[in-house]
């Protein structure tokens, strides 16, 4: 009984002397920089359908894909 309350008490203070629990909440609740990476992402998937489109549209010699070699028989 008495040793639980120490315990308590013990885990209490270290939080409190730590600052756990504004820890806690900033890795737990969403932030600024959660909005960055959201922000980031859907750029990089709009980059990304962008630059596909580009290259199915391509017709240059250099943007085709070069035909595989057919290895001779001997």
């Amino acid at each position: 009984m008495i040793s639980g309350m120490l315990a308590k008490a013990v885990v209490n203070l270290v939080a409190k002397q730590f600052k756990l629990e504004k820890i806690l909440a900033y890795v737990e609740d969403p932030n600024d920089a959660d909005k960055r990476i959201d922000e980031l992402e859907l750029d990089v998937f709009a980059l990304k359908r962008t630059i596909k489109s580009l290259d199915l549209g391509c017709k240059c010699k250099c943007c085709e894909k070069p035909k595989p070699k057919r290895r001779a028989k001997k």
